[in-house]
Parts: structure tokens; sequence; C-alpha cells
């Protein structure tokens, strides 16, 4: 008798969840938004790494920090205002995304130095080298 009980309690519930969840085109369409923004921090990320291995040294002065969208690995999604000093290049503003390791959150403050590595093709695309001490 027990064993019944339960299946019609399991019914109940799955019918309930199923009136209040969204329609299966909208839970599609919701689906494929997210896959899109995930691609699209992939391919950041994956432009990341180049620059890391490519990029020219350079610093850069944070003017504002603001708390993104989404967090990676719980690592915090943030978006940055930078001030980059390239050398050999006037100052040019810039405003990206990018994930911050916890440990390295202190130094993500309006104000602070930071070491950046930018792409010789294009100064405005940069990455935070939060590791790293910045040059002299």
């Amino acid at each position: 008798m027990g064993v019944f009980k339960s299946y019609r309690e399991l019914t109940k519930q799955a019918k309930e969840i199923q009136k209040n969840s969204p329609p299966v085109g909208k839970r599609m369409a919701m689906a494929s938004e997210r896959m899109a923004e995930a691609q699209e921090m992939m391919a950041a990320q994956t432009q990341a790494a180049n620059l890391a291995a490519t990029g020219i040294p350079a610093t850069a002065t944070i003017n504002a920090v603001r708390q993104g969208s989404s967090m990676i690995n719980f690592q915090p999604v943030l978006e940055l205002d930078l001030i980059v000093l390239a050398p050999g290049r006037p100052p040019v503003p810039v405003t990206l995304a990018q994930v911050v390791p916890q440990v390295y959150l202190g130094k993500a403050q309006p104000g602070a130095q930071v070491a950046v590595k930018v792409d010789p093709a294009d100064v405005n695309t940069v990455w935070i080298d939060w590791a790293s001490p910045v040059a002299a």
C-alpha cells in the first residue's frame, strides 16, 4: 500500500512542477541564451590566453569596477573601466569584463594600478595579469 501512496505523491508533485514551469519553447530559448553567453565567455577566455602569451606588457589604472552578470568556477566576472598605458602609445580608455580570482579581488579597486597585456594589433584588447606586479 505504501508504494502506491508514494507513487501518487510523486505524480502529484510532478504535475505541480509542470504547472509552474515555463513552456518548453521558453525553456529552450532560455537554454539557448545561456549557451550563447557561455560560448561568448569561452571565446573571451581563449582571447585572454592568447594575450597572456603574445601580448605587450603595459600598465593600467582602474577607474571603475562593477559586478558582472555571472560567475565562472565560483570566481566573479567584473566589469572594469581602465586607462591603459602601453609603451609608445597614448593612454587609452578600455572597458572589459574579466574573471577575477577571489584572491585578487582586493586589487580590483578604483585608483589601483595593475599589470596588463595588450594586443599588439589592437590596444583596446586587454588582459589583466592579476598575479604580476606593476612594472615601475
